[in-house]
């Protein structure tokens, strides 16, 4: 057995164009997480929004809509119910690979308790850091829940055998990471929030909370990592999750 990878759509963010480098006023783009099966155990890539989202009145949700940000989630888009779809004990995970600290990308983590999270070291410390964590939005109720964490510098051999290989690209945030996956279903290079979606590969339009230059060069990184087989699955892009997802959302 090899590994299979898996897509999960958690809810959707809603912004202005301008902060995703749409040529909108408005966006609404989605939440994707990843489950990656291996025989040494289950791991997922970021693991969406928190469940409590479900509940528009949640207290960060509300502190986010005067930004203009917000999201909308369901029951049956939360972490839990995507696992179970895929008949995936949320129990059982053994790690969550996060690609950085952000409520959208970190924030299932209260339905993983038994999960080892697998972070760049400077990006958990930034965390700590009251300047950094400001700046960044990095909110310590999302990710502090006292999961073992496990931080790691630079590259990072998940499993050991070269299926899943944590690629830092930092910018976005302090210590944001990728993944390189190679499964079942080809060769992926999980992007994350290196870059929102396809267009910004040509645009480079970047969020304004972020270090340009350190992203560009991330970028830059990423794509040369790119085999002619190797799909870039972006943070959030809707053209990925439409009727035809980039990934397999269900067991064949």
């Amino acid at each position: 057995m090899g590994l299979n990878l898996f897509g999960c759509v958690c809810g959707q963010f809603h912004s202005s164009g301008e902060g995703m480098g749409m040529d909108a006023e408005r966006v609404s783009v989605p939440i994707p997480f990843y489950v990656l099966e291996h025989p040494d155990g289950v791991a997922l890539f970021d693991c969406g929004l928190p469940a409590a989202m479900c509940d528009p009145e949640e207290s960060y949700l509300r502190a986010l809509r005067p930004l203009g940000m917000d999201v909308s989630l369901t029951p049956a888009e939360t972490v839990t119910q995507r696992l179970h779809a895929l008949d995936v004990d949320p129990l059982r995970v053994r790690y969550v690979v996060l690609s950085h600290l952000h409520f959208d990308h970190a924030g299932g983590l209260r339905e993983l308790p038994n999960a080892t999270l697998v972070v760049q070291r400077r990006e958990w410390e930034a965390g700590f850091e009251p300047a950094l964590s400001q700046r960044y939005g990095l909110r310590k109720r999302y990710f502090d829940l006292g999961h073992e964490v496990r931080l790691v510098d630079g590259e990072h051999d998940l499993f050991g055998d070269g299926a899943a290989v944590c690629v830092p690209s930092f910018g976005h945030t302090p210590g944001h990471q990728s993944l390189r996956v190679r499964s079942a279903a080809g060769d992926h290079i999980l992007v994350g929030d290196a870059c929102y979606h396809a267009g910004v590969v040509e645009s480079r339009r970047f969020p304004a909370i972020s270090d340009h230059a350190a992203m560009n060069r991330s970028l830059e990184s990423l794509l040369a990592l790119r085999a002619p087989e190797t799909v870039m699955v972006f943070g959030h892009d809707p053209d990925q999750w439409g009727e035809r997802p980039v990934l397999p959302l269900a067991r064949s």
